[in-house]
Parts: C-alpha cells; sequence; structure tokens
C-alpha cells in the first residue's frame, strides 16, 4: 500500500510495532487518502517528478519497448507515469483489493485529476512526445494491475521499477522493511533502472479514523538498508516544509539506481 500526506493527525497518537500481516489494509479509506493527498499536486511530489523524470531519461532514453512495475500503488499514480515512455507493459501491483478497484475505476476515467502531475514531467522532452496522458496510458503501455503482496514478488521479472512510501509504511518491524525493500529490488532483472522513496523518520500514520504502522528510517538507513545488487546513483532529501503529516516525520527521501548483475 502506498502512503502519503494524511489527515488528522493528532502528534501523540503513533502506532504501536505492528507486523504487515496484522493490518487491515482493505479497510482504508482510499477516497479519504487521495483526496487529502493527490487532489492538488504538493511542492514535494513535483521535485520529485523532476528529479525521477531527468533520471529515466538518462538511463531509459530511446527504449519504448521494456516491462515496468511499480510496487504498493496504493492511490499514487505518478510513480508509474514515471516509466509510460520507455514501457509496452506496465504492471501496479497492490496488495488490498479495494486499492485494486480504486485503481481500476481510476485508470478507466478520464485522468483528469493526474493532469498537472503529468504535465510536470512533460516539461521534459521524452515525456511529452508520449502525448497527452490519457494517450499515453492508453496507447503506448499495456497497464494491468495485479493483488499481490511485495513479499511475494517473482524474481527478475521487470525492466524498470517504482516503489513509493511502501517498505518504511507497511509494517512496524525493520526486519520487514529491509525485506521488502530487498524484495522490490529481486523483481528487477540485471540492468534495471529503479526509484524508490520514503517517508524521513515516520513513526506510524493515520488514515480517516484507522491508524498504520511505519519504521521511522533516515537517510542513512536507506542507504545502508540497499541490497548489495544495487548501485546507488543519487540520493536525495526533501525536508519538511509544511505542518508535520506524522509522528516524527521530517521529510521525503528519494533513492534512484541500477540493480547490478548478481544479487551475492
Amino acid at each position: 500500500m502506498s502512503t502519503r500526506r494524511e489527515i488528522d493527525l493528532d502528534q501523540d497518537r503513533s502506532v504501536k510495532s505492528s507486523f504487515n500481516r496484522d493490518v487491515a489494509w482493505n479497510q482504508m479509506d482510499l477516497s479519504t487518502y487521495w483526496q487529502s493527498n493527490y487532489r492538488e499536486p504538493h511542492g514535494d511530489d513535483l521535485s520529485f517528478i523532476a528529479m525521477i523524470g531527468a533520471f529515466m531519461v538518462d538511463h531509459l532514453q530511446g527504449r519504448t519497448d521494456l516491462r515496468g512495475v511499480d510496487v504498493g500503488t496504493g492511490a499514487n499514480l505518478y510513480p508509474a507515469f514515471s516509466m509510460l515512455p520507455f514501457c509496452s507493459a506496465l504492471t501496479l501491483i497492490d496488495l488490498s483489493p479495494s486499492s485494486i478497484d480504486w485503481l481500476t475505476r481510476e485508470l478507466g476515467g478520464s485522468l483528469a485529476a493526474w493532469l498537472p502531475f503529468w504535465d510536470e514531467f512533460a516539461k521534459i522532452p521524452a515525456y511529452a512526445a508520449a502525448g497527452p496522458l490519457h494517450e499515453a496510458v492508453r496507447a503506448r503501455a499495456r497497464i494491468e494491475i495485479e493483488r499481490a503482496s511485495v513479499f511475494d514478488l517473482p524474481g527478475e521479472q521487470w525492466d524498470v521499477g517504482t516503489m513509493f512510501f511502501v517498505a518504511e509504511s507497511i509494517s512496524g518491524d525493520r526486519a520487514e522493511f529491509r525485506a521488502a525493500l530487498a524484495r522490490f529490488i529481486r523483481a528487477l532483472r540485471p540492468g534495471a533502472p529503479f526509484a524508490v522513496a520514503f517517508m524521513e523518520n515516520s513513526e506510524g500514520w493515520r488514515v480517516g479514523d484507522q491508524d498504520f504502522p511505519a519504521v521511522a528510517v533516515s537517510i542513512s538507513d536507506v542507504v545502508a538498508s540497499m541490497p548489495f545488487c544495487t548501485q546507488l546513483h543519487q540520493v536525495k532529501r526533501l525536508s519538511a516544509a509544511e505542518k508535520p503529516i506524522r509522528p516524527g516525520y521530517t521529510g521525503m527521501i528519494l533513492a534512484c539506481g541500477i540493480k547490478r548483475s548478481t544479487e551475492s
């Protein structure tokens, strides 16, 4: 489940540590979550889009035949959009049936709410060349929505991948944070570019009346937790510019890199 800017969050109501399997993900209010996070684009999202787009172009310019994956999509589509110009097939993966239903409806609609995000990508020529968003989504890449856990991803299936606000936000257990990151990387083929994002120092989060767990991670934790088979090209931190959106939250981290040819 992708996680971002939560609403109605009391600073003294952090979540006790819990395992991913203990969380009722299907009860998450996706409509409330989307309204709070993506109804209007925020500056940190737009900054991430510029960084991701530049990284993807640097490593994938001229490719249009790749298989891409976004893991834990939830109600956030812009990480998946970062791969559209370069892919002939794109898989969106989420564990929650409610998220699968939401994504199916959203991708079958007008996509008008996502135009500001695509407009930011389109400042980069490779994305502008992909055409309007509805054309890029419906004509350039075959998009599939799949229900699965990050912990059960198959090995070496995809040529490029993204995973935003997932590994640190699906469990209160640090070992599961590292395992989620490792399984995502394992699912990529050697040479695959990837972009992963994290909420820095999050201690838990809330949507509506439901609490969710998190692992508090720093930029050094992110770097240290990357599997040996990765080569990081950039790690960027955006400081929290507004009122904290979670207990402990201090900013966002973006890491972009390449899956190397060996996992040993």
